[in-house]
């Protein structure tokens, strides 16, 4: 344990900490206590951003401190209490049996985005961690995921949700932690039924099960009133985003609540183009430079096979790199026997809507423009 501990990566405050954790566990179903909560997001993009493919992590006393902005003695505390209770803890999460993946013979079939085509949604239930050490002299907690998770993380990749960690340490709450991350994930999705904004819409009970209260709250009014209401309150007050809860109903009972979203940092309308601005400067609202910007819709099967090899061959290159390219690049040759396997899947996914999207930083970086139809 000494030499993985001696070159593990440290959250030192040097740096912002951009969380980068799997859409599975995001929508996924638990209860945690908001240490717990924050323990385990920190673990999991530690993991994550190591790319050592395992499932062993720790976390320091003093890194817990710093991230969340707390005293030393008030992170050991926190530690230790932890590390009694985690062991204990699980969650659920979904994934989909890819029918087309089955049908070629692959290793792994199974994928975090639900695919197009034939397909089988699949509940996995699962611990946490299998072990947990908490070391009272050292001050850290060492974490051994379970394997359930510890592939979940590996498939990052696929589709994630990415925040600042910083802007979580102010909500007060499990509740409003989970809403938090959820809202992360919809905020830049389509608007559909002529709706301005985002919508998220589920079931009571599914609502329920997300925030980890199934067995709770018998009535509905209650679970609004106690759960939902106070964590839309707390976000809306960091002024980051505005939410708006409404209720669907039959005859007298609540059947789905919805939360529209609206993100108060989105882009505004820009300006006539200024002809001094370089193409490739990353705006500091979007994240996003303008040529990537211009990239609306999935390549031809003309651009694909033009494209997917200098796609493959910036994956696997050294240099700065974004860490969306970096776990792109991570994942393609871990998912796939070689980088030709990886290719295939390139040129196939830059034709699909939606999967192409990922590959929208490095398309512009490599020379592709799109063209008028």
């Amino acid at each position: 344990m000494t030499d993985f501990i001696k070159n593990a990566e440290l959250y030192d405050g040097s740096k912002e900490i951009e969380i980068f954790k799997s859409n599975a566990l995001v929508e996924g179903a638990f209860d945690l206590s908001p240490a717990e909560h924050d323990l385990m997001t920190l673990a999991i993009n530690k993991l994550h951003s190591q790319k050592t493919g395992g499932k062993q992590v720790f976390i320091s006393a003093k890194e817990f401190a710093i991230a969340n902005k707390i005293s030393d003695k008030y992170a050991y505390e926190v530690l230790a209490e932890t590390a009694k209770k985690l062991y204990k803890r699980s969650f659920r999460a979904k994934i989909y049996e890819d029918g087309l993946k089955k049908l070629a013979g692959e290793e792994d079939i199974y994928s975090i985005l639900r695919p197009k085509g034939k397909h089988r949604p699949m509940d996995l239930h699962s611990k946490w961690v299998q072990a947990v050490v908490y070391e009272k002299e050292s001050g850290f907690i060492y974490l051994m995921f379970s394997d359930v998770l510890a592939y979940l993380i590996q498939k990052t990749g696929e589709a994630y949700t990415k925040y600042s960690y910083a802007k979580t340490i102010d909500l007060q709450g499990f509740h409003t932690k989970r809403l938090y991350e959820l809202i992360n994930k919809w905020k830049g999705a389509k608007p559909t039924n002529g709706n301005k904004h985002p919508k998220i819409i589920m079931t009571v009970d599914e609502w329920k099960d997300f925030f980890g209260c199934g067995e709770k709250y018998d009535k509905t009014a209650e679970f609004k009133r106690w759960v939902l209401l106070p964590s839309i309150k707390k976000i809306n007050k960091q002024k980051e985003f505005t939410l708006t809860l409404e209720q669907q109903k039959v005859g007298r009972f609540i059947t789905h609540f919805s939360i529209s979203v609206k993100d108060n940092q989105k882009q505004k309308k820009k300006d006539p183009k200024n002809e001094n601005r370089d193409p490739d400067t990353i705006d500091w609202v979007s994240g996003s430079t303008d040529s990537e910007l211009k990239i609306t819709r999935p390549l031809t099967k003309k651009q694909a096979d033009g494209f997917a090899g200098l796609i493959a061959k910036y994956c696997a290159k050294d240099g700065n790199r974004t860490p969306e390219e970096i776990s792109l690049g991570a994942t393609l040759p871990q998912a796939f026997s070689n980088w030709f396997e990886a290719i295939e899947h390139i040129k196939s996914e830059l034709q699909k809507e939606e999967a192409y999207k990922k590959y929208i930083p490095i398309l512009s970086k490599i020379g592709y423009k799109e063209t008028k139809k």
